[in-house]
């Protein structure tokens, strides 16, 4: 999509806070309590004071409460820096094969175990195997009892990786050859930038600095992140529930490290620091060693690197394995230059007309975030509960939040708000758009849908009135939905924003991987468009 003063900054890559639980109640608690998902270089906002400086995320730091895996009794919180593989692959892991990269989807462990009379089988992918005890299905571990019948048990006595399953990425070349298989033997894979895995409530993991071979469990999580602000103060250990991500930056809003160019000029420069009050930026200029104070007005960024982006450069020697030297992780900017590790182990200072480009993030990140919500309405204090119909799903579990594009919507007051399930239960949290009344909002899926129905709500005075809903647009702006006959159209009554379900002609929206939302004007030729929340209906394919 075109992007405007408010368009979508792609995100950082990296390493995010995984919120996942042993029980569902267990992972509501977390998520209230230990803070939203972060990730290492998000741009992020005091939730106190969201109008002040914007802030980017420059450290997670994560301590887990480790529980032994024999006793299942908590011991202590342990960072993550401090906790030991036992298997060689975990699911997120960056792989590389040949000229390829990619992530790894899932694990499947060959395990073997010993019967009561001695005699030792193993089970491919741990087939068969059920759990002894309720509370030890979790995750397999060495000494675990398992069934291999409701009056046959025996013991885990090793775990090795049998099969990795890997979602392919881009390749060195920069060509459309095909990828390789998903299903890879463990050993053909090299495991790349280990420091973006990401570990989760319910791994079995060992502890580096214990002399015993235990294995725990990890249990609770407890989270905090390193924040540089646009004036360049660090400040270390916030708790993530006090920040709000920002996923939409204006064209003017720089950050510490990022390249700039001043209007009608060539010369390239470094942000050092910004005045958010006062709107200049402090640039150093490459060309001329000195540094200026310049309206950010002026300013418009060069190049799109971020702290924790996946880069490519190409590589043009013979030698063995140099395929590995052309992926790499930015870890930091110093005097102008990107420090890069490699995926080779290698780190270097090179300069950004070197590189050929950010990896989309949307290709290699994961999230786990699935959850149902429950067409009745129930208003309890200032929460709206939205249940879902009978067989029907709550399509907007199966979303892609990172892709999710909105223009003309407003910086804070953003899509955020009417989408995700934390904001779009309160009232008091609104999508907003900017210019005048108009909003287009992109909804890219997992996977393939079938869109059912919706449900939009708003203000009554400022709520959307005209919705036009297309299929399979991704690069598509308002002057192209505007122009462009929609697959269905909805005018929403005053019912409809308080909840009453809107049902679309489905057989428009069949296996459908992305739904865009443009909403052509509110209720009472107000000048902005306020949206409550936004619910699909459906099922998926």
């Amino acid at each position: 999509m075109e992007g405007e003063d408010n368009a979508k900054l792609d995100s950082p890559s990296g390493l995010p806070v995984d919120n996942d639980s042993v029980s569902d109640n267990a992972s509501e608690e977390l998520e209230n309590d230990r803070g939203r998902m972060l990730r290492l270089g998000d741009f992020v906002a005091h939730i106190s004071d969201l109008d002040k400086a914007l802030g980017q995320v420059v450290q997670i730091n994560q301590s887990f409460l480790m529980y032994d895996v024999k006793k299942l009794k908590p011991s202590q919180y342990i960072p993550s820096n401090q906790l030991k593989r036992v298997t060689k692959f975990l699911e997120g892991d960056m792989v590389v094969l040949d000229n390829w990269l990619g992530r790894v989807d899932f694990v499947l462990r060959d395990v073997t175990v010993r019967f009561m009379n001695g005699s030792l089988r193993t089970f491919k992918g741990g087939m068969g195997l059920q759990p002894h005890d309720d509370w030890d299905g979790l995750s397999l571990h060495l000494g675990q009892k398992v069934n291999v019948s409701p009056k046959r048990t025996c013991t885990i006595t090793e775990l090795f990786d049998g099969s990795v399953y890997v979602i392919w990425i881009i390749n060195s070349d920069g060509n459309d050859d095909s990828p390789p298989l998903a299903k890879q033997d463990p050993d053909r894979l090299t495991l790349v930038f280990p420091f973006c895995s990401t570990w989760k409530i319910g791994n079995v993991c060992g502890h580096e600095l214990s002399k015993s071979e235990t294995e725990f469990l990890l249990g609770d999580v407890e989270t905090s992140v390193d924040v540089t602000w646009q004036n360049g103060i660090t400040e270390k250990n916030l708790p993530s529930s006090i920040l709000k991500p920002i996923s939409d930056l204006g064209v003017h809003d720089f950050f510490i490290g990022q390249y700039v160019v001043l209007d009608n000029s060539d010369g390239l420069g470094v942000v050092k620091s910004v005045d958010h009050k006062e709107k200049t930026t402090t640039v150093r200029w490459l060309n001329i060693p000195n540094e200026e104070i310049i309206s950010s007005c002026h300013l418009n960024r060069l190049f799109n690197y971020n702290l924790g982006n996946l880069v490519l450069r190409r590589i043009t020697r013979e030698a063995e394995n140099s395929h590995l030297s052309s992926f790499g992780n930015i870890i930091g900017f110093k005097d102008g230059n990107i420090e890069v590790t490699w995926a080779d182990g290698t780190i270097s200072m090179v300069q950004p007309q070197e590189l050929h480009g950010v990896i989309d993030r949307e290709k290699y990140e994961d999230t786990d975030e699935f959850a149902s919500n429950g067409i009745e309405q129930e208003v309890e204090e200032d929460a709206l509960v939205v249940k879902v119909p009978e067989f029907k799903v709550d399509l907007l579990d199966f979303v892609d939040l990172r892709c999710v594009r909105c223009l003309n919507g407003s910086r804070i007051h953003c899509f955020n708000n009417a989408l995700e399930k934390d904001y779009r239960e309160l009232k008091g949290l609104t999508l907003e758009s900017v210019a005048d009344e108009q909003l287009l909002i992109y909804l890219p899926f997992y996977q393939p849908i079938n869109l059912h129905s919706l449900v939009i709500g708003g203000l009554m005075e400022e709520g959307p009135k005209t919705v036009k809903l297309f299929a399979n647009k991704r690069h598509f702006d308002i002057s192209d939905a505007a122009k462009t006959t929609p697959r269905d159209t909805a005018i929403l009554s005053e019912d409809n924003l308080r909840g009453v379900t809107v049902k679309v002609n489905q057989i428009n929206f069949q296996r459908i991987h992305s739904v865009t939302i443009f909403i052509e004007d509110n209720q009472y030729g107000s000048e902005l468009t306020r949206v409550q929340r936004i619910y699909l209906f459906g099922t998926l394919n």
